[in-house]
């Protein structure tokens, strides 16, 4: 009898730890997951945003642009292994037309778009309309 309670004591110890071990994994990357969401709908990363749209169509925002507005898609918002947040924007409502954007923070601690590119869809708009304007 002894024997079986000592057994059931080491499994219950067991199943304790790995309770515990799961669940402080899952509380670290939900902290994890609202700092990037924190970031991503900052201020900073607004600016950003329309910096990089700016980057792609100097036009943006005006009746003259491709790009009219955008959205961030927050279901797109990850890690990126080499740092920084991946976050897409939709432009003009239209999912085919995405602009990916890499946020990260440069040594002052400043928010920045360290990479990106555009879909193929809105990567035709934009190189049509620099063709018009020529």
């Amino acid at each position: 009898m002894k024997k079986k309670h000592k057994m059931l004591l080491v499994i219950t110890i067991i199943l304790i730890i790995i309770l515990a071990i799961g669940g402080k994994t899952y509380l670290d990357e939900k902290s994890f997951n609202d700092e990037m969401m924190k970031a991503v709908k900052s201020n900073e990363a607004k600016k950003v945003y329309e910096r990089t749209i700016k980057n792609n169509d100097p036009k943006a925002f005006t009746t003259a642009g491709v790009i009219q507005s955008y959205e961030v898609d927050y279901d797109t918002v990850k890690h990126n292994p080499m740092g920084g947040i991946m976050v897409d924007l939709i432009v003009n409502g239209n999912k085919n037309l995405i602009i990916d954007v890499i946020l990260d923070k440069n040594n002052e601690g400043i928010l920045k778009s360290s990479t990106g590119g555009t879909s193929s869809e809105l990567d035709d708009l934009l190189t049509n309309e620099k063709v018009d304007d020529e």
